[in-house]
């Protein structure tokens, strides 16, 4: 402890008050003249009472100590270690690195530092298979972020092939950067690269480009392979007269579903790795896709943000239709029409049939217009200006499944019209307006289905602005994407009467994503009912099949199955319902990405460029012994932290033994001059 003094919340007065009672009650008691002992014994006697009563009575006014404690922290040097599959993959061994920085975090320890070993997964074992450093940088930072952080060592090959180049942000802390691997480009033939549609259409043919890569092997004659279940469905021979060689396939899909091809080359002698000679490549193969249009008053960068997102699934057509733009209405049939700034003057169109509809409001939209003519929603506006509001996911939306839903209050405000709301019918609010840190129970978001017709309706614009700001923090929008295509996707689809779905959230999954599958089962009246005893098969193509069995609940409706490897998958589910016996089947496809073995050279100009720009330094891994006496050179220095607590007084202990000691000092010496 290094300074410490009482807080008292009361006035002064108080404790004038209860000096003037100490001093009234102690000079009433040593103010007879009749005592066994001298004036000068009596003055010490009520000094010690008018101490002892002012302890007593100041517990009274609840005063605080307040204290405030200094500590030391010690410069942490954080080794964020690269521990994917391509630092190993030329000869180094593994067990030869992690001995290595476990003599330097010793080396560190010894010079004072407080060393932080990171890896990609936490392990010290090479068997990471994508490269992400800015993350691996961000997971530094968020372990470090109250601590005293001196410096980064980021012993890396310099490849990355997730996020992006961690020379392009701006870091606090200087880099000394250990160059694993090998620069020198490494003697291989490789399948760098697949160029396809991941959904092609039933009938049409489908162009698949490969990007043939090698190093050291020009003029060479090899043979490109394509196989389907095992058979040849395609061969080609290339003369390598270049670094890189393209060569392409021709397909026609004849039937709908998943296809499963897998392009090699033969193994070369020599080569360094053969990891890299396949590849897997699938498509999905569909009859149509899905056809979209958006109407609005005029360009917004909205629209661009949806169509790129739709357009980046491959399973919809996007049209966009501005009246004072286009000269004619679209007179095609679609399945879903998003009104963008809906119920303003400038939109005027009525789709053919009864698609879905989603209505996205902006500042300009008639209030009035869109209480005639949405009835499940009704905003009775109070005045003009609009209310700046977040998204706050409502847990209880049960409509679609979307994970992560924390994302959504990240996101930049957008403006809304400020009034009450009033939801009715078999309306679901899937986001709440938040405003500030009070989360409303006005909808931001709504989803509508009476079971003829779905719609949505958001009732603010410029959601541009949180697929930009995702994408920034994350390097993608992976949330607003979902958003988006899980909306779209539910007004798509027309209502069926199924009484058993078993219906897979993701498709096409890596072999590191395990596979979640909906349940929704109902009676006879279309009722939804729990607690059912459910049967899987999962098969193979090669035939093998796996078995589960799940039984649903009201608070859980999701089998999650276990991670599979890569390959298409067929499943089949089945469930009793009553004398019933109800079937559900699907497929999905499983990838092995593993982009470690697509590129062996590696980049140390990356890592020099970074110890260059934050001040550090560069060394080999065959000098990094000489690493602690650089980092000792920067003579980091240990930090000073103040933390000031308030401790209420009537919970330390010793005050309360300084008035046992006041007034047992008092007895004694009432006792010990012939008082008593």
């Amino acid at each position: 402890m290094d300074k410490s003094f009482l807080q008292i919340d009361y006035s002064g007065w108080w404790i004038l008050l209860i000096l003037v009672v100490a001093a009234a009650l102690s000079y009433f008691l040593y103010s007879k003249k009749d005592v066994p002992w001298n004036a000068t014994q009596n003055w010490a006697l009520a000094t010690v009472r008018f101490l002892a009563i002012t302890s007593l009575l100041l517990l009274f006014l609840t005063p605080s100590l307040r204290q405030i404690t200094n500590y030391v922290d010690k410069p942490v040097v954080a080794i964020a270690l690269d521990n994917s599959q391509s630092v190993v993959a030329r000869g180094a061994g593994a067990a030869n690195l992690t001995r290595s920085f476990q003599n330097l975090k010793e080396a560190l320890q010894n010079q004072g530092l407080e060393p932080l070993m990171i890896t990609f997964n936490d392990s010290d074992s090479f068997n990471v298979s994508t490269s992400n450093l800015s993350n691996l940088i961000k997971k530094v930072e968020e372990a470090t972020e109250n601590q005293h952080l001196a410096g980064i060592v980021l012993a890396s090959d310099g490849i990355y092939n997730r996020g992006s180049s961690p020379v392009y942000k701006n870091h606090i802390s200087p880099f000394f950067t250990v160059g694993l691997g090998d620069s020198i480009p490494p003697k291989d033939i490789s399948i760098s690269r697949t160029l396809y549609n991941k959904i092609t259409y039933k009938g049409n043919e489908t162009p698949i480009r490969l990007e043939i890569s090698q190093e050291g092997y020009d003029n060479k004659l090899v043979n490109v392979e394509l196989r389907e279940k095992g058979q040849l469905i395609g061969e080609k021979s290339i003369r390598l007269r270049s670094s890189i060689q393209e060569v392409e396939f021709v397909l026609k899909s004849e039937n709908e579903g998943l296809r499963h091809l897998v392009a090699t080359i033969p193994e070369n002698p020599e080569e360094s790795t053969t990891e890299n000679n396949r590849s897997n490549i699938f498509m999905e193969v569909i009859d149509a896709r899905q056809r979209v249009l958006i109407v609005a008053n005029s360009p917004h960068p909205d629209i661009k943000a949806i169509r790129n997102t739709l357009a980046s699934t491959g399973n919809y057509q996007t049209d966009l239709y501005i009246p004072e733009i286009h000269d004619e209405k679209p007179n095609e049939i679609y399945d879903v029409v998003i009104f963008h700034g809906a119920f303003t003057s400038g939109i005027s169109y009525s789709p053919k049939e009864n698609p879905g509809k989603w209505y996205i409001l902006s500042n300009e939209s008639s209030v009035t217009s869109s209480n005639k003519s949405l009835p499940y929603l009704k905003i009775e506006r109070r005045g003009s200006q609009p209310d700046k509001v977040v998204g706050s996911f409502n847990q209880n939306f049960s409509k679609f499944k979307i994970e992560d839903v924390s994302a959504f209050e990240e996101y930049p405000p957008i403006q809304v019209p400020f009034g009450e709301y009033t939801i009715t019918g078999p309306t679901e609010i899937l986001m709440y307006q938040k405003l500030g840190s009070v989360t409303t129970q006005k909808p931001l978001m709504a989803i509508y289905d009476d079971g003829a017709t779905k719609s949505a309706v958001l009732v603010g614009q410029n959601i541009w602005q949180w697929k930009l700001q995702e994408a920034a923090i994350n390097d993608n929008s992976n949330q607003f994407d979902n958003l988006i295509t899980k909306t779209v996707q539910f007004l798509s689809v027309k209502n069926d009467k199924k009484q058993f779905r078993f219906t897979i959230r993701k498709r096409n999954l890596t072999d590191a994503e395990p596979p979640h599958f909906d349940v929704e089962v109902y009676n006879d009246i279309y009722e939804r009912i729990y607690n059912n005893e459910i049967s899987i098969s999962i098969t193979s193509e090669e035939n093998v099949s796996e078995n589960f069995n799940f039984t649903d609940s009201e608070y859980n409706s999701t089998f999650r199955a276990p991670t599979f490897p890569s390959g298409i998958y067929q499943y089949t589910a089945q469930v009793k319902v009553g004398d019933k016996t109800l079937t559900d089947r699907g497929e999905f496809s499983v990838q092995n990405i593993n982009p470690e073995f697509l590129n062996l050279t590696a980049d140390h100009q990356l890592l020099k460029n970074l110890a260059q720009k934050t001040g550090g330094s560069f060394v080999h891994l065959n000098e990094l012994d000489q690493l602690p006496r650089i980092i000792e050179e920067k003579e980091f220095k240990a930090k000073i932290r103040s933390e000031e607590e308030l401790i209420p007084l009537y919970k330390a202990w010793w005050w309360y033994l300084i008035i046992f000691m006041l007034f047992s000092t008092e007895w004694f010496l009432r006792k010990y001059w012939g008082g008593y």
